[in-house]
């Protein structure tokens, strides 16, 4: 069941505050009427929001709107350990404040999540903390808040600021990584296609580099973390499997078949084939049943 929190319940009328917890495994869906960060900083757990749920570890953090439903989880006993988080809580109040101290910067004035975030739009988003920005702010944030002295409130506010200015950058930056990374896939998965159709033909890697409008050198990088394998050995696994359906299929010639395959030579063809298959290829069409006609 849904629950809901309100302010006073968590912030103790405080405008702000940072705490660190223990997620509980028994812990139900929720919304709140305050912003909250949840920074997890040991262990692995599972967030839940309304439209599913997805892994969460250490050096990752939720970033949420009022009224949004969610929840984090540590695993089940036995398969995992209590996941610890450290978590900012912000008055709708208070976050105008922050957008007073950051509406001057201009460079933040197109990215999506500040308008987003002071354009009164519900969101949810979790992102990875790489380089540990975002975990300094909240332990500077923590400190203060904890061991409260003087100026402490000064330096709340200014982490909180740049917390902000962190984590808009950094959704920007992710949004962006996700689009280029979106849009070399497609331009991989045509050429997969593209070699699949065209696997007769002479393939380089200057001739599909070209296909594909990127440099041999990206193409190649590009591809392989893509399919986990170079250019040149997918092309021979297509091949390869082609001469494999054609002998075992009809008794088309072994030289037909090397032609009709894209190779140049016949020995060339029998070395790719024995080193694929294990065998030769008329080796390979009598343990079919077929033989050459």
């Amino acid at each position: 069941m849904d629950q809901t929190f309100l302010i006073d319940d968590f912030l103790n009328n405080d405008e702000i505050s940072v705490g660190f917890y223990v997620e509980s495994r028994d812990i139900n869906m929720h919304s709140h009427e305050f912003y909250e960060i949840s920074y997890v900083y040991e262990g692995r757990g599972t967030h839940y929001q309304k439209d599913g749920h997805e892994p969460i570890r250490a050096g990752e953090f939720i970033f949420l709107s009022p009224g949004v439903s969610h929840c984090i989880k540590s695993p089940a006993p036995n398969t995992g350990s209590w996941v610890r988080v450290c978590n900012m809580l912000i008055t709708p109040s208070y976050l105008n404040e922050l957008r007073k101290r950051i509406s001057s910067i201009r460079e933040l004035d197109e990215y999506s999540l500040k308008n987003k975030i002071f354009g009164g739009e519900p969101f949810c988003i979790h992102l990875k903390d790489d380089s540990q920005s975002i975990y300094r702010l909240l332990m500077t944030a923590a400190h203060e808040y904890n061991h409260y002295s003087d100026c402490s409130g000064e330096i709340i506010t200014n982490s909180a600021a740049s917390l902000l200015m962190y984590i808009i950058r950094l959704y920007e930056k992710e949004i962006k990584h996700e689009t280029v990374t979106s849009t070399k896939n497609e331009v991989i998965d045509d050429l997969l296609k593209f070699i699949s159709t065209n696997f007769g033909s002479r393939l380089t890697l200057d001739y599909l580099a070209a296909y594909a409008h990127l440099s041999p050198e990206y193409l190649s990088r590009y591809f392989k973390r893509r399919t986990g394998m170079n250019i040149s050995d997918y092309i021979t696994r297509v091949r390869i499997d082609k001469a494999k359906y054609r002998l075992r299929t009809n008794n088309w010639a072994i030289n037909d078949i090397c032609e009709y395959c894209g190779y140049q030579s016949i020995s060339a063809f029998q070395k790719a084939f024995k080193k694929a298959v294990g065998m030769s290829a008329g080796e390979y069409r009598k343990k079919s049943g077929l033989s050459e006609g």
